[in-house]
């Protein structure tokens, strides 16, 4: 199911049938959703919190279109996907609409709300709460943590992977940013000012991470070796750096330099993207 699934969304037909849809290519997007369910099905095996099982609740938060929420559920986990379809995110809809067309079978259920919507006593505890390039787009940052950490059980793991915009760099728009004022570059740019992209992020830091988990009593951490991998993949993977644009063609060159290696020595807090690892006390 694993394999047939990523393989149905990095078809051409089925680029060619999204593209239909909404009228633009697709191919480029579906690409970069199946490398990110493949980074997220790595990421979620790894320590501290190892395989998923399928006696833990698990809640995805911004499951998209739910195609890793589909791989897990096929594998016998017992998950739950959270996916509001926030303005400028449309395109996961046209996503799911042509996987109801043709694997309607294999599709988990997806709830259409917030994260700052979920309720301890109509959702209950989850055991492992994960989110791949969300945290970024929740707003008030806080308030959608909290919520998170209101329905975790206590030792349960929060695994959150994002920009860490500590580093004056966009991925989803590829260019660099002010210093410490990251939004004010919308003044330089004035086309970013009425983006429904732009206006969704917060600019989250390894800092606001630290602060929200305070406030909350939980433990954090951050991953190690993410950057790592993305240098890695930079590398050997030609097409994943020309989805990047200028700055994944430049971080490709600098990789083969070997020179992204001294980067890679930084504490993952001064690193992006980051994983923010949460832990509920027992």
């Amino acid at each position: 199911m694993t394999q047939s699934l990523l393989e149905l969304i990095e078809s051409d037909e089925f680029a060619v049938a999204v593209s239909r849809r909404t009228g633009t290519p697709a191919a480029p997007t579906l690409a970069n959703i199946a490398s990110e369910v493949r980074l997220a099905l790595d990421l979620l095996s790894r320590p501290p919190a190892g395989p998923l099982r399928p006696d833990q609740r698990v809640l995805e938060v911004g499951a998209g279109s739910g195609v890793l929420s589909s791989i897990l559920r096929s594998q016998g986990i017992d998950v739950t996907a959270v996916e509001p379809l926030i303005p400028g995110f449309g395109f996961f809809g046209a996503i799911r609409d042509e996987l109801r067309d043709q694997a309607p079978q294999s599709l988990a259920p997806l709830d259409h709300r917030s994260a700052h919507e979920l309720d301890p006593a109509k959702d209950g505890p989850f055991d492992r709460i994960f989110s791949i390039n969300v945290v970024e787009h929740c707003k008030p940052l806080d308030e959608a943590l909290t919520a998170m950490a209101g329905v975790l059980v206590p030792g349960g793991l929060m695994i959150h992977t994002c920009p860490n915009y500590r580093v004056p760099y966009e991925p989803h728009f590829r260019l660099p940013l002010l210093p410490f004022v990251p939004r004010a570059t919308a003044r330089l740019l004035p086309r970013l000012a009425g983006d429904p992209v732009w206006q969704s992020l917060n600019f989250v830091t390894a800092g606001d991470m630290r602060r929200i988990a305070r406030r909350t009593g939980l433990t954090v951490s951050f991953a190690p070796g993410v950057l790592a991998d993305v240098t890695n993949r930079l590398k050997h993977d030609p097409a994943f750096a020309q989805r990047q644009g200028w700055a994944g063609r430049l971080a490709a060159m600098l990789a083969k330099a070997n020179i992204l290696g001294l980067v890679n020595r930084l504490p993952p807090s001064w690193l992006t993207p980051m994983v923010t690892v949460f832990e509920k006390p027992g």
